[in-house]
């Protein structure tokens, strides 16, 4: 297996993040091939608008065992630590890739936890780690972090899903299933987060693969989609700015995105699948869904921060947001989404969604 580690790729980031700020009026496009992970000879990346063969895009749960994985059983090679590596995914037939970040912690015997960040439409991977940050995060609390690859020459999740685009949700599950067989996971504590696009992906995944995924945390995102019939109550903590110039707060109105982002008929087709609403109503369905007896309570946390969160839900799940007055597109905390300020609009730095998020998952794991 081909693997390129973080360090080879930070010019490639820089470069990146520059080009982020003088073309935002296509917000993020030029950034899209700079981003993509660099396959290894005699791999390929899936092509727009195409169905892996053998699965439908809209995927339901797989069956998922809990506690360790293969992988502390029977281990394989020595992973690299504490550097970002570039890595190949079997899925449905294809190749796909993923940056792995693997803490220097790691000892390959004791389980530890998993997340998988998504990233937004036309960011890519690289980007994503970027804005997100959070290879810190996984040394600080020891999990097995993914950075995966969505498909095509613009970087998309198929969040719908569409039925013609690529499956997502299996390649969501397969690299659960491929990690776990390299790594020492601990198979009930993997969650996803993403931003934008990936936040409609991880809003999915808890529909679809609730088995699988012990909790979330879209950020910019949070969706209910449609047909939601999760197996358990997934646990949520969501992240949306007021000022979001792409995903609003108040309405969910998507149309003045779609005006401005490089989309193509695959994708264009992807969007009007993805059902758009209000943040707090997309929130109240969740809570609705997860049988949650209490709230919405809304707590000041800063000046221009509030939590509205719902509890009582069944199983001990957890439904909540940070809403941020005057926030826009944006990871909160993030000092990578500076350079994207005029597109995107404010990142809050009064909070930060990484530690955050990480205080909820921990809370959280699936049952036994």
């Amino acid at each position: 297996m081909t693997r390129r580690t973080t360090n080879d790729r930070a010019p490639r980031r820089r470069a990146g993040v520059l080009a982020v700020a003088s073309l935002v009026a296509v917000l993020l496009a030029a950034t899209a091939c700079a981003s993509t992970p660099t396959a290894a000879p005699g791999t390929t990346t899936d092509p727009p608008g195409t169905a892996p063969a053998g699965r439908p895009a809209t995927a339901t749960t797989v069956a998922s065992p809990r506690g360790p994985s293969p992988g502390c059983r029977q281990p394989g090679a020595d992973p690299v630590l504490g550097s970002a590596t570039d890595e190949v995914v079997a899925t449905s037939g294809r190749d796909r890739r993923t940056y792995r970040y693997v803490p220097a912690s790691y000892d390959g015997t004791a389980p530890v936890p998993l997340v998988i960040d998504l990233h937004g439409f036309a960011e890519g991977a690289a980007l994503q780690e970027t804005f997100a940050g959070l290879q810190a995060s996984a040394d600080q609390h020891g999990f097995v972090l993914l950075t995966p690859q969505g498909t095509g020459p613009v970087p998309y999740w198929n969040a719908g899903p569409t039925p013609d685009g690529p499956d997502d949700l299996a390649f969501v599950s397969d690299l659960i299933d491929q990690t776990g067989g390299q790594l020492c996971l601990d198979l009930s504590r993997v969650y996803v987060t993403g931003l934008s696009n990936g936040a409609f992906m991880a809003s999915l995944v808890a529909c679809r693969l609730a088995d699988r995924v012990a909790a979330i945390a879209p950020v910019a995102g949070l969706t209910s989609p449609e047909d939601c019939r999760p197996s358990r109550p997934v646990p949520i903590i969501a992240f949306h700015g007021t000022a979001d110039p792409l995903v609003h707060y108040g309405d969910g109105d998507f149309s003045s995105a779609e005006a401005t982002l490089p989309l193509d008929d695959e994708t264009r087709r992807n969007f009007a699948a993805v059902r758009f609403q209000a943040t707090p109503d997309a929130l109240a369905q969740w809570a609705e869904r997860e049988g949650c007896s209490s709230g919405p309570t809304e707590e000041v946390v800063t000046a221009s921060v509030a939590r509205i969160r719902y509890d009582g839900c069944r199983d001990g799940s957890v439904v909540e947001l940070y809403r941020v007055d005057g926030g826009g597109h944006t990871w909160p905390g993030s000092e990578g989404m500076a350079a994207v300020t005029a597109a995107l609009g404010p990142t809050t730095t009064e909070i930060e969604a990484n530690d955050l998020m990480w205080e909820f998952f921990a809370q959280h794991r699936l049952p036994a």
